[in-house]
């Protein structure tokens, strides 16, 4: 389960829009070079952090050596990458032949956001006081083994939001399944990069 705020299309936009509501997603935590290499060895063991890393930092290579000769680069359930140029200079007309990238375009493949929406579903984010959660201590607890079966682990907020909990609840209730012996549930990594995985 993922959460989403309700927000306004800004005035000035000049098309319209303006006032219009739209989802966005909230964000809670921008995972960075390592947590994705962690995140990747996690869902696929076989493949070691060192392999990882190696993968991705081949790709940046490859794509920093291809785009600029006219190729775009597809990757199969993840998208396809391409250049977007720009004028150095505003008058185009004089200096048109000073060009330089102005950005590397990214476009999902559709089977990815597909088989987002087939695994995920989306509550909008609670703006009143946190309730208390619906669900009992046991059926939290098989809620987060479930969770982990499919995804590998379970994050602080992801077990806060599966179980319809506040942040503090969750990582309380979470530190005493860990030294609880029969939960089935430990933790790895520390501070922003802990996860909660099986004991198995």
């Amino acid at each position: 389960m993922a959460n989403y705020v309700i927000k306004e299309m800004p005035a000035g936009m000049g098309n319209g829009s303006e006032g219009k509501a739209f989802p966005k997603m909230q964000v809670y935590t921008e995972f960075d070079y390592d947590k994705v290499v962690e995140l990747i060895n996690a869902n696929s063991p076989a493949f070691s952090k060192a392999t990882v890393r190696g993968v991705l930092d081949t790709l940046a290579v490859v794509l920093k050596s291809y785009l600029p000769m006219g190729h775009t680069m597809k990757i199969d359930n993840l998208g396809v990458f391409s250049l977007s140029l720009e004028f150095v200079d505003n008058e185009t007309q004089k200096k048109y032949h000073h060009v330089r990238v102005k950005d590397v375009n990214f476009k999902v493949d559709r089977k990815l956001v597909d088989a987002i929406n087939r695994e995920e579903t989306f509550e909008l984010t609670p703006s009143t006081p946190q309730q208390p959660s619906p669900y009992s201590p046991e059926e939290r607890l098989q809620r987060a083994l479930q969770h982990i079966d499919r995804h590998g682990f379970i994050t602080l907020q992801e077990y806060a939001n599966l179980n319809s909990l506040s942040y503090t609840s969750a990582s309380r209730e979470l530190a005493k399944l860990v030294i609880d012996p029969n939960s089935g549930i430990k933790v790895k990594g520390a501070a922003s990069h802990k996860v909660w995985v099986s004991k198995k």
